[in-house]
């Protein structure tokens, strides 16, 4: 079938389980949607009924806004959703097979418990006996989704491989810093260095003017030049600059307090 000729399938979330479908038909009817069918689905495993209901409509652009302007039926407010896609596209009723629907299928019949030309329904193998696929020749049905043979799984893997090449692999951390090697290099080279140098000879005396001009004692003493009354009055001077720095906020006092002090020293 093709994609235009397919049918919008929704399903209406939120209604109860006892509501008839046909009320459901004529209410959306009167809201302008002409529904084609339905139905209220049931779980697969219990076979009870659920409060979901699944109607299909022509896609036509006016339907197309069912999902987003049916909101109520009946002053009952309920979802409409769009219906999941099917994990298993094969049919199991005529021909088990991948991407084709049993509807418009024109291949030749298998059987899906036992792969022979006939109808599951007409198959005359017991039950306790294990089905076997026709595709895979796996003892499972044509349902199930670990077959080799489905496709998806194939597709699955393809995305992996994709995904795990679009990883960025983060190099290894080298074993040894780059800059202790450097410093073991240069460390090494030094000692071949001395141990390739010759040892020095043996020092002459030193004369006494050298060994006068290496004492301590000939050096200038800084505490006595920091006694010099010329030198106290310079730092005298300059606590006068900090304090006037400190205690006046604006750079016009400031100057001014310094241009003043200037004076004064002049003067005196």
């Amino acid at each position: 079938m093709l994609p235009a000729d397919k049918k919008l399938c929704a399903v209406n979330r939120g209604l109860s389980v006892n509501m008839p479908p046909t009320e459901i038909i004529s209410d959306l009817g009167a809201q302008g949607f002409s529904i084609d069918e339905c139905h209220n689905m049931a779980n697969r495993k219990t076979g009870e009924p659920m409060p979901l209901f699944l109607f299909s409509i022509e896609k036509t652009e006016k339907h197309k806004t069912a999902f987003k302007t049916i909101t109520n039926i009946g002053y009952v407010k309920f979802i409409v959703e769009i219906q999941r896609k099917k994990i298993w596209t094969a049919s199991v009723l005529r021909m088990p097979g991948f991407f084709h629907s049993s509807t418009f299928c024109t291949r030749t019949t298998r059987c899906v418990k036992c792969t022979q030309n006939h109808l599951a329904k007409d198959c005359p193998k017991p039950i306790e006996k294990k089905p076997k696929f026709c595709l895979c020749e796996g003892e499972h049905p044509a349902n199930f989704l670990g077959c080799p043979k489905n496709p998806r799984h194939r597709i699955a893997e393809e995305k992996e491989k994709k995904k795990q090449k679009s990883i960025h692999v983060v190099p290894e951390p080298p074993k040894m810093n780059f800059w202790e090697q450097q410093e073991k290099t240069a460390a090494q080279s030094q000692q071949s260095t001395t141990s390739a140098q010759p040892k020095p000879t043996n020092p002459s005396p030193a004369s006494p003017s050298s060994h006068s001009n290496n004492r301590p004692d000939c050096s200038p003493d800084i505490f006595n030049q920091l006694r010099n009354p010329a030198v106290q009055e310079t730092f005298d001077l300059l606590e006068k600059f900090v304090e006037i720095a400190t205690t006046i906020p604006t750079k016009y006092g400031r100057l001014r307090a310094i241009s003043k002090l200037l004076e004064d020293e002049i003067t005196i």
